[in-house]
């Protein structure tokens, strides 16, 4: 090769990386539209375990602003916060000069996403679906989007990874009773929620090897989602272990917890059997997901007493 054409290469590779991509990138988004990214030289990203996803696929620095619900990893929140994901206003991501906009589906609201495109952002709503195959998927959708495939497939392969210990951990307590945990979520003093079917918080727990409590609680018919509960249900779960979510910015208070209605006549509350959890670690279904159900099934299984598990926060700290 000539000297001349190493040069133009080279000269073309600087130009490609300048603008965030060396060609068009063709992805399908959450609805099955494909969108044509062109540029990820500065990025909006919406939704925490996108952020914790983009941030591993080594395209933190490109990130211009991100949402409330991304704090994951710390460098994040040195990053413009544009707002809570439901609730999004067009001004301040339009503010931050983005070329592209990535967001899970639910983002909004529509009006919004429209404005943004009628201003000429690239728009790309990925599927956020709580379950593994979701994950895989979700990882896969961003590292296409963004040029880094191979590194979306190391993502995955860590995930796999972390998969197979856990399910070495499950095959040792084959035929062994599974300890019944309830998810409770205080909203406030007076409001009480627990997670059933199809709250993402609660499937870790299944995917962590333990039962939930609340099935047997509500009778006959499987509790979907976060619904209100009466102290008199708490007790009747009879939770060996309850798990409740915490906020990073909020400090954790166990009393606080153990004085719920009906907690102190469980087994759980008698025994302090309480673990909580960082939110977006127990409910974010990011590419940590794997490492997450692994340490809750440790925090169940192997471990007494009140256990607090920090996700990537605490490695961070």
């Amino acid at each position: 090769m000539s000297c001349m054409w190493t040069r133009v290469l080279v000269l073309l590779g600087i130009l490609a990386f300048g603008s965030g991509l060396a060609q068009p990138y063709r992805v399908s988004d959450a609805t099955g539209k494909e969108v044509e990214i062109r540029s990820t030289e500065r990025i909006v990203s919406i939704g925490g375990s996108l952020t914790e996803i983009l941030y591993a696929l080594g395209l933190g620095e490109r990130i211009v602003a991100r949402d409330t619900g991304s704090y994951v990893p710390l460098e994040a929140t040195r990053k413009p916060d544009i707002g809570l994901f439901f609730r999004l206003n067009a001004e301040p991501i339009l503010a931050a000069r983005p070329t592209l906009v990535i967001a899970v589906a639910e983002a909004g609201p529509p009006p919004v996403i429209q404005q943004l495109r009628q201003a000429g952002v690239t728009v790309l709503l990925v599927p956020d679906e709580p379950t593994l195959d979701g994950v895989k998927k979700k990882i896969r959708t961003l590292a296409a989007a963004v040029g880094k495939v191979q590194r979306g497939e190391e993502l995955v392969r860590g995930l796999e990874r972390d998969l197979l210990a856990l399910r070495s951990k499950l095959s040792q307590r084959s035929g062994q009773p599974k300890q019944r945990v309830l998810y409770l979520y205080p909203r406030d003093p007076r409001n009480t929620f627990v997670c059933g079917e199809e709250a993402s918080g609660a499937g870790l727990i299944t995917l962590a090897g333990a039962e939930n409590a609340i099935k047997e609680a509500r009778g006959s018919g499987a509790v979907r989602g976060c619904v209100n509960i009466t102290a008199e249900a708490v007790v009747a779960a009879k939770p060996d272990v309850i798990v409740v979510p915490y906020f990073p910015d909020q400090p954790f208070n166990l009393e606080s917890v153990l004085r719920l209605p009906g907690v102190a006549q469980t087994p759980a509350g008698q025994n302090r059997r309480i673990v909580a959890m960082e939110v977006l670690y127990l409910s974010g279904y990011g590419y940590t997901v794997g490492k997450a159900a692994l340490d809750l099934h440790r925090a169940i299984y192997e471990q007494s007493g009140f256990v607090q598990i920090a996700g990537k926060l605490g490695e961070a700290r």
